[in-house]
């Protein structure tokens, strides 16, 4: 997108010129309520912010003739401030000749309040995402769903599940919602490419379908966690200190490890906390299906010497090859990437062909680093090789071996009960947790062979064995273990 949401202006603050006094599991879902209850302010407190304007017909038909505009005129390539500016001036007059129309038909006038209510909507709109907004700034959601455009359901903290208010009025609106996402980060969705996937700010990826199913559906994962680390993970009881610890060492050691786990899960939170003890000196390398990581955002003090690539879809003509004109694909990059003499090559997501470079990049002990789907500890070698097998260059007997030599560590993640259920709402409160570390060897007739060195039971994690390797783990477990942190 074009900027991130946090940034646009507080209309609220502008002067007024010329104007008048917004799992597996059976889900819990919750509908919202029918109306809001009265809140009084009191005293000391912070008054609630203006609601929104829910005019969304005015608010979508301003946000194309601005967007149209800045499109014409190429401001979407000056610096991002003279572009609202821009927007803002002509946000102003467009709601001019609005409200001339309502006067015109009858229809009372707008207030300030009101026409900085549509301002703040409409720039939300052009810079932000609209509708979704309100969604995407709950600090609790961590899940959207669109099922169509009347169905809405988020997943909140705690894997609670929740009926909200629709986003669009009609399918075609979300349609066009959705296409206006994809045209503003330089991607199509439309009939000829009716898949989309797309970073959302920052912190949210979009995945959605449209035109060949009979509804448009999205699915959007908000990371809420970007700048985090293993002690932060150990005070959400992801795993104890001592877990943490032997990871932190891992990664100072230099060993290559997977992170595994089923979706939502929270590998990518685990995958970042190790990347951040990684020592600031390093060179690193991260190629991502859509941006997830955004390691960029913690600054130069944490990864100064950072290289991010992101795969490129291409468009729905093929070329000779058959593959999409103007694609670049994961392992396209993977290949490029060790032309930058890397220090480490952190593949986002292994989704195919890619984990081939992923073993090269193992091969050279580098300590690299990825995340992979998968339904229990115990699946993770089988899903690396039939992931590796899509290539079709190289054989099974070939991948098995680059899983038993090269990858250090398996980390499982998963989404557990951590009590008993409720007899009358049959539910369990449930967490995430490290349940699996293993570490792979060559074993019989060609096999994997596994070895669990953390395994999880009445409701802990213990370490049972050490790995092969640990005394090269010995220097780094003597800085010491990470604790909680006291909360002040």
């Amino acid at each position: 997108m074009n900027s991130n949401p946090a940034e646009l202006p507080d209309f609220a603050s502008l002067p007024l010129i010329d104007l008048d006094d917004e799992n597996d599991t059976p889900l819990d879902i919750i509908p919202t309520a029918a109306a809001p209850r009265p809140h009084l302010v009191r005293e000391n407190e912070e008054p609630q912010p203006a609601q929104r304007f829910t005019d969304w017909k005015t608010v979508t038909r301003l946000r194309d003739d601005v967007s149209e505009h800045l499109s014409r005129e190429d401001a979407f390539d000056l610096p991002l401030e003279d572009q609202k500016a821009q927007a803002i001036s002509l946000i102003t007059h467009l709601i001019d000749d609005q409200e001339r129309l309502r006067i015109n038909q009858g229809q009372a006038r707008w207030s300030g309040e009101e026409r900085r209510a549509i301002s703040q909507a409409v720039l939300e709109a052009v810079f932000g995402f609209g509708r979704l907004q309100p969604l995407l700034d709950d600090d609790t959601i961590e899940n959207i769903e669109l099922y169509g455009h009347q169905k809405v359901i988020v997943q909140r903290t705690g894997h609670s599940f929740e009926y909200m208010d629709p986003i669009a009025d009609s399918d075609e609106e979300l349609l066009s919602m959705l296409a206006h996402f994809a045209h503003s980060a330089g991607r199509n969705f439309d009939p000829a490419h009716p898949n989309l996937e797309l970073s959302l700010g920052d912190n949210a990826r979009l995945e959605a379908t449209g035109w060949v199913i009979a509804k448009p559906v999205a699915t959007i994962r908000i990371h809420r966690l970007i700048d985090i680390t293993l002690a932060d993970l150990v005070d959400l009881q992801l795993m104890p200190p001592e877990l943490a610890s032997f990871l932190r060492a891992a990664v100072r050691a230099k060993k290559s490890i997977i992170v595994a786990g089923d979706r939502g899960a929270g590998k990518t939170t685990l995958l970042r906390a190790l990347i951040n003890e990684i020592e600031p000196g390093e060179k690193l390398g991260t190629i991502e299906s859509v941006y997830e990581l955004h390691l960029e955002l913690l600054g130069d003090q944490r990864h100064p010497r950072l290289i991010s690539w992101e795969a490129i879809p291409g468009s729905s003509e093929k070329d000779a090859a058959g593959r999409p004109i103007g694609e670049i694909p994961m392992d396209y990059w993977a290949q490029r990437s060790f032309r930058h003499n890397l220090d480490r090559l952190i593949v986002g997501e292994l989704l195919g062909p890619e984990v081939i470079a992923m073993f090269e990049a193992m091969q050279t002990g580098a300590g690299s680093m990825s995340t992979i789907h998968a339904k229990s500890a115990a699946a993770v070698p089988e899903r690396i090789v039939t992931l590796a097998r899509k290539d079709g260059r190289v054989t099974e007997d070939f991948a098995r071996r680059q899983v038993a030599e090269n990858i250090d560590l398996a980390i499982y993640v998963g989404v557990i009960p951590l009590a008993k259920r409720d007899p009358w709402t049959d539910q369990a409160p449930r967490g995430r947790r490290i349940t699996n570390v293993t570490t792979y060897s060559p074993g019989e007739d060609g096999r994997v062979a596994s070895t669990q060195l953390w395994e999880y039971s009445d409701g802990q994690i213990h370490q049972r064995l050490s790995p092969p390797f640990n005394d090269e783990l010995k220097p780094y477990l003597r800085e010491g273990p990470i604790t909680i942190r006291e909360t002040p």
